[in-house]
């Protein structure tokens, strides 16, 4: 009945107690509690409020108490029947008869001393009643945050009149924000039947039972009609569940929502072609694992809590040992998960990784595993910037600049201080954004107080942060990047940079590129010239066919000469 009661567990709107010790637990609920009691006899309009005094569990007796008013003592001293009345926040609650077994009046007050009754009839509020969509139903749900925004799909987990309970993917929970009004919530039930609804992100939390992040939205409506249509949904989605649950012998009248239960059923997931190669995909569902953990890192750093370097630290370790196991399959295989987590994820996995590889060196595995994490998170921070910064498109002014630069400060207060040291914090997560010509941010450091990795980091930084789309630019090409970076004058570590051109070359894997034949195709591996050893081919532009062969070997002497990296201009053209 109340919030530490075992009675929570059950989630019927309707609940009848019988059981004896589940009484005297209810009873105990009573002392202290915010619930109102009162009681009523048989017959007569009027009711009477109590406290209780005492419940006696060996005896299964209680004593109320009530202000000594004629009218009541008179009919005590009858010994007549009563009932119990609880009315709580939540719910309410009303006893079986009982009858007084002993009556004490004193000056302001009577004792009323009775046995438990034996039973309870529970009935929970119906604006707060929640329907629980049980094992095999499956209510999907469209939400958009703002209009003409992009529609993000969600599943159902609960309904009441108030609001309603969605588990989503990670990648997309990192589209909402607490206090985030949504323009358009739509529930779209097996039969096709639908409603619709407006509401605000109240809280965000990850699920314990899936990788999914459950976003609990309020209703913004209370109109009459719109509380009808939603209780009406709310009592279909539990007579289903009971239906479901319900023993052989016992019928239950279907709910027309599911179709006569046959659609309601949770069909398992049938894998496309491409989702089984990616299955088969060296390193891939390792990658994705990690990903999904920096993930949820990123969900609780939203939602107010601070990142756990225990945690980072731990897949700092095991990208570490994929990167030792097979450096090219990872890279791949961060190039395909991309489409799986989210930017921020994805970046700070491909700057971890490529820095590791760049600046192991004569370090310990512990130096490196920390060096790993906080390249892994340095751009978290920006999670945290007011949504107009956030989802900032086109080019920026000097003052959202400003607002956005703020993200290293805002992520050095979020972050546990205990589990990197304070040389990794300093040269990878404050200074990966400072430049030598003291042009950079937070704090404007020049190449006199930035070392070998902090100048490493920023070039491994920015060299992925421009082969990335942004809202006032497409990706850039590697060859085009490196040209940049060379004419930015002193802003670069020139040894860093060259150093890094050497190791990844001029179509690094991961990248499109096209060959003389009319092929483009996606590098999975290079030989040790620099130079694609085994592609993905996607498209025949003679013919504008789309294709999906790997060649590798001897086998790419078909495709033509190599001609260099192309811009990827259809969003369907992924690695993989």
């Amino acid at each position: 009945m109340f919030p530490d009661s075992n009675l929570n567990a059950s989630k019927a709107r309707h609940l009848d107690i019988s059981a004896p010790d589940q009484i005297v637990e209810t009873f105990a609920d009573l002392t202290g509690n915010d619930a109102r009691l009162s009681i009523r006899f048989e017959g007569l309009d009027v009711q009477y409020p109590v406290t209780l005094a005492l419940l006696d569990r060996d005896l299964h007796q209680c004593v109320l108490r009530a202000n000594n008013l004629e009218d009541l003592e008179s009919l005590l001293t009858q010994r007549l029947p009563f009932y119990l009345d609880i009315q709580h926040t939540s719910m309410s609650m009303t006893s079986a008869m009982m009858r007084p077994l002993k009556v004490d009046g004193q000056a302001d007050r009577i004792d009323i001393r009775s046995a438990l009754p034996v039973s309870l009839k529970l009935t929970r509020q119906r604006n707060l009643f929640r329907a629980t969509l049980e094992r095999g139903m499956k209510v999907n749900m469209l939400m958009t945050a703002q209009r003409g925004g992009s529609e993000v799909e969600g599943r159902l987990v609960d309904l009441s009149i108030g609001g309603c309970l969605i588990a989503v993917s990670v990648n997309d929970a990192i589209n909402f924000q607490i206090g985030m009004s949504l323009h358009r919530l739509r529930a779209v039930f097996p039969s096709s039947e639908a409603f619709d609804a407006a509401g605000c992100v109240r809280h965000m939390r990850c699920s314990d039972n899936s990788n999914d992040v459950l976003v609990g939205v309020v209703f913004d409506a209370s109109l009459a009609d719109f509380e009808r249509q939603v209780w009406f949904y709310v009592r279909e989605i539990e007579r289903e569940a009971v239906r479901l649950e319900a023993p052989p012998e016992r019928v239950v009248a279907p709910s027309r929502l599911f179709n006569e239960g046959s659609a309601a059923l949770e069909m398992d997931a049938v894998s496309t072609p491409q989702e089984e190669a990616l299955a088969a995909l060296p390193l891939f569902d390792n990658v994705k694992n990690i990903a999904r953990a920096l993930g949820v890192q990123l969900i609780n750093l939203q939602a107010g809590l601070s990142l756990e370097t225990s945690v980072l630290c731990e897949q700092a370790r095991l990208l570490l040992s994929l990167l030792q196991e097979d450096r090219q399959a990872l890279l791949y295989a961060l190039a395909c998960v991309e489409r799986h987590s989210t930017p921020l994820v994805c970046h700070g996995l491909l700057v971890a990784t490529r820095l590791a590889d760049m600046e192991s060196g004569d370090r310990t595995t512990e130096q490196i595993v920390q060096m790993m994490a906080c390249a892994m998170v340095h751009d978290f921070g920006k999670i945290l910037l007011p949504e107009h910064v956030r989802l900032h498109q086109g080019a920026m002014d000097a003052s959202t600049l400003s607002h956005l630069h703020a993200h290293v400060e805002l992520l050095r207060f979020r972050i546990e201080r205990d589990g990197f040291s304070a040389d990794m914090r300093r040269d990878v997560l404050l200074s990966i954004n400072e430049r030598l010509d003291g042009s950079g941010y937070p704090r404007g450091l020049d190449g006199h107080s930035l070392n070998r990795l902090a100048r490493m980091a920023a070039v491994v930084d920015v060299i992925d942060a421009m082969g990335r789309p942004r809202g006032d630019r497409p990706a850039w090409l590697a060859l085009d990047i490196y040209r940049h970076i060379f004419n930015a004058g002193s802003q670069f570590d020139t040894a860093c940079v060259n150093r890094y051109v050497k190791r990844y070359g001029f179509t690094p894997i991961g990248s499109l590129v096209a060959f003389s034949s009319g092929f483009q195709a996606w590098v999975m591996r290079l030989d040790a010239r620099g130079l694609p050893s085994r592609v993905r081919v996607v498209r025949e532009l003679t013919h504008n066919n789309s294709m999906n062969q790997v060649l590798e070997g001897a086998d790419l002497v078909q495709l033509g000469t190599l001609e260099g990296g192309v811009g990827r201009h259809d969003s369907t053209m992924t690695p993989w």
